[in-house]
């Protein structure tokens, strides 16, 4: 008698500020490979608010759930792991079930802050600069089907220059990326860019969305 096969879950891939869905493709190869049916969410974010990226990765999940079914989870980098915990808060009539987060300025990014102040950058990258220097918190409540991961490796004489003191991945700190939410809280040895790239934060992308619990090794991912 042939198996019954597991139904493929579906995984929605959400790429951070002024990157395109090509920056989480090594990712999506990975998850893939680990069983998982991967979408990716665009959107525009030039000009964009932070409640607008949430309505139109909103829409998208939507469609996905209209095709797949649920379960979904979603993994986010940056600014997109800020929209997968603010749809995921508010959307529990969707079927989403764990959000992943790659360096998400949970707790406001200080470069951001500097960024706010200057003329070009808020002409290119618009009111989502002044809003990602903020404080994102919408609960104090541990989720257990957040993970938060950190990137901790960015030369602390550099990121000085940027206003960013503490341990961080270039941009977002250790701290900020944790945040409040994150019930599962890892660090891995790598930089902002590169945490959708590396092999050890893939790896425990997997074991979250499959078990709900992870670690990164110590060596580089």
């Amino acid at each position: 008698m042939d198996k019954v096969r597991k139904p493929r879950e579906t995984v929605v891939l959400i790429h951070g500020l002024g990157r395109t869905q090509a920056s989480m493709l090594p990712l999506s190869v990975r998850l893939e490979r680990a069983g998982f049916r991967t979408s990716f969410a665009g959107y525009k974010w030039v000009q964009m608010t932070l409640d607008e990226g949430v309505r139109r990765v909103t829409r998208h999940i939507e469609r996905v759930v209209r095709r797949y079914g649920g379960p979904v989870h979603l993994v986010g980098h940056s600014l997109g792991g800020i929209i997968a915990l603010r749809i995921k808060r508010s959307r529990s009539d969707l079927p989403i079930h764990r959000v992943v987060q790659f360096g998400s300025p949970n707790l406001g990014s200080s470069v951001a802050g500097q960024l706010k102040d200057n003329s070009l950058a808020t002409w290119f990258f618009g009111p989502i600069v002044a809003e990602l220097s903020e404080d994102l918190t919408t609960s104090k409540d541990r989720d257990p089907d957040v993970a938060a991961i950190a990137g901790d490796d960015f030369p602390k004489e550099i990121a000085r220059v940027y206003g960013v003191s503490e341990p961080s991945d270039g941009l977002v700190t250790v701290r900020s990326a944790w945040g409040h939410e994150a019930g599962l809280r890892l660090t891995a040895h790598t930089f902002h860019t590169g945490l959708p790239l590396s092999r050890s934060v893939a790896r425990a992308t997997v074991d979250f969305l499959k078990t709900g619990n992870a670690e990164i090794p110590d060596e580089n991912g």
